[in-house]
């Protein structure tokens, strides 16, 4: 199994010499939408029921959809903010992959299969398969999560509070950070952030000094996690500078992460903090912090996210960044006005808990304007997970069928092989999950004029093209047979089916089969032409009888005769530009 690689985005579409003018025009000659956050009221169909699924989950899927076909917007939103189950705690399922003399000869503390691995010591890290689990088990959550916003919540707030590149431990620490705060105040999220291993050790307060603090973490807390860096974020460099000052002293206890097993646990080193004053300029309303002795060091971190939090700038900018990635990337003076400052009012109103301001936008008039719907680009998560989520699959070894190891079908592994590539094919599109390209997260929620643009060059649109072509036909690749050949999981094209209102007929199945994965409509050329491909050669009347013949007597032969037309229908579906629109 490759490690995770990395798709220079920005490099990659600059490299297509785009013209930007044109861009920028194009969006700038869009409708102006003049709606604010008063309660939408109008047509509750399916098209405005995916406009909502698409932007508040991890990839869409028609069961989603089904879980609020019958219920109202107000009633869809409540289940939508409903927390979603809490995760269990990743186990071992990836003993097949290191034996237990192998994991002790690399430095590294064996856990037994089935037992908990994350709060394990790590001298030396955690083996290579450890970190494939840990990312099974995330993606494995993101995939089969129920109707609520919670983990793309959960990504949202990994892209604004990016780090990476760290040990099993502190990531699971991270991300388990990130679920259980989702729902809560984004200021206690910050302190929990300041404090958390993974951020500590990713941008170098772990080392600051006190007769040299490292301003990293002081610059990034306010110009990418706060304030941000728009016209009316006035904080000073002194500003910086002083917050580096303040933070000195805050360390994870290296031994916890090392040595002794459960939580990563933080320590605050008095003799390591700067105990004097620290002045902050006319942005922060010339706040001077008093620096205070031994322990007590702490309490000026509270201090801190009080002022920052005071400021006009904070709530803004937070619900601005709300905005871009839940509904639309431009914002004009008229969406400043209508939508994102009264969006501020609420944050600061309702102890700045992020859900609140954001469930108001999604049951706005302005969320539900047409000329949002199908307006963005996918990233590679939404793509790939909404077609995972879609089917049920089958074990298949094109090479020797009976060749399908144990291990891929066994409960304790059958999730670590399922998931565990996702982390590689995500980054062979554009987005790594586990490692952002910078502290500023993925430039497509944050670069202007090109934002969601940047998910799609002439490399990643052809990768998800095969990729979706491939999963279609063939399926996904899990590991090598135990003798010879690659198992997959396909999907079940006669389960699929069976699933349909009506079956038996070819013209329904493309229909219901776009209706279920597409949100955009497509022309009346465009389902000719999987019809075409579904069919292959023969004719409508044929396919029927096919069918029918199978469900009175099953064979292999009408099986496969049946798969392979499904097939190559998803092949063709999961191939087209639209598809990567939501």
């Amino acid at each position: 199994m490759k490690k995770p690689n990395s798709v220079d985005l920005v490099y990659q579409f600059y490299k297509e010499k785009v013209d930007l003018k044109q861009i920028e025009q194009a969006r700038a000659s869009r409708t102006q939408v003049t709606s604010g956050l008063e309660p939408y009221t109008g047509i509750w169909e399916n098209a405005q029921k995916k406009h909502l699924l698409n932007r508040v989950l991890t990839g869409f899927s028609s069961k989603h959809l089904q879980e609020i076909s019958s219920l109202s917007l107000s009633q869809s939103l409540d289940l939508i903010f409903k927390a979603d189950k809490t995760p269990k705690v990743p186990v071992n399922d990836y003993d097949y992959e290191i034996t237990k003399e192998e994991t002790e000869k690399q430095g590294h503390y064996y856990i037994p299969a089935g037992q908990e691995y994350v709060f394990a010591p790590e001298p030396n890290g955690s083996p290579w398969p450890r970190h494939q689990s840990h990312d099974s088990w995330l993606f494995k959550n993101m995939i089969e999560q129920n109707t609520s916003i919670h983990w793309r919540m959960v990504f949202f707030l990994h892209n604004l509070l990016a780090c990476g590149k760290g040990s099993v431990k502190m990531l699971y620490q991270h991300y388990k950070m990130l679920f259980d705060s989702a729902f809560g105040s984004y200021k206690s999220i910050m302190y929990k952030v300041t404090l958390d291993p993974l951020m500590l050790d990713f941008l170098n307060l772990q080392n600051s000094q006190k007769y040299k603090p490292d301003e990293n973490y002081a610059r990034e807390l306010q110009e990418l996690f706060t304030v941000g860096k728009g016209p009316n974020s006035k904080y000073t460099e002194e500003d910086v500078t002083e917050m580096a000052r303040l933070l000195v002293g805050w360390q994870y206890y290296v031994p916890s992460k090392n040595d002794k097993m459960g939580p990563i646990t933080n320590i605050f080193n008095a003799w390591n903090h700067d105990s004097g004053d620290k002045q902050f300029s006319a942005f922060y309303g010339n706040r001077v912090i008093k620096g205070r002795q031994g322990q007590d060091g702490m309490k000026e971190l509270d201090d801190a996210l009080d002022m920052i939090f005071g400021t006009n700038e904070c709530a803004m900018y937070l619900c601005r960044r709300l905005y871009q990635f839940f509904c639309y990337p431009i914002i004009d003076d008229t969406v400043e006005k209508n939508v994102i400052t009264p969006m501020a009012d609420l944050l600061r109103k309702n102890n700045f808990e992020l859900m609140v301001p954001l469930k108001a936008l999604l049951g706005s008039a302005h969320f539900f304007d047409s000329s949002f719907y199908n307006s963005m680009i996918k990233s590679p998560l939404e793509f790939s997970f909404g077609i995972m989520k879609e089917f049920e699959f089958n074990y298949i070894n094109f090479n020797l069928a009976s060749d399908i190891p144990a291990r891929y079908t066994t409960d304790l592994n059958r999730d670590f092989y399922k998931y565990r590539s996702f982390q590689w094919e995500l980054g062979n599109i554009g987005l790594n999950f586990t490692d952002p390209p910078s502290v500023s997260g993925w430039p497509a929620y944050y670069q202007a004029p090109v934002y969601d643009l940047f998910w799609i060059n002439s490399d990643t649109v052809a990768k998800r093209a095969n990729w979706g072509n491939s999963i279609g036909r063939w399926g996904k690749w899990i590991g090598n047979g135990d003798s010879q050949g690659n198992v997959n999981i396909q999907i079940d094209a006669i389960k699929y089916l069976a699933s349909l209102k009506n079956p038996s007929n070819i013209d329904d199945v493309v229909d219901e089969t776009i209706n279920r994965l597409m949100s955009v409509p497509i022309s009346q050329a465009a389902r000719l032409r999987i019809r075409t491909k579904a069919l292959d050669g023969v004719t409508p009347t044929y396919f029927t009888q096919l069918y029918q013949s199978h469900l009175t007597k099953p064979t292999d032969e009408t099986r496969s005769t049946i798969s392979n037309r499904i097939q190559n229908m998803f092949g063709a579906l999961f191939q087209m530009g639209e598809i990567h629109l939501f």
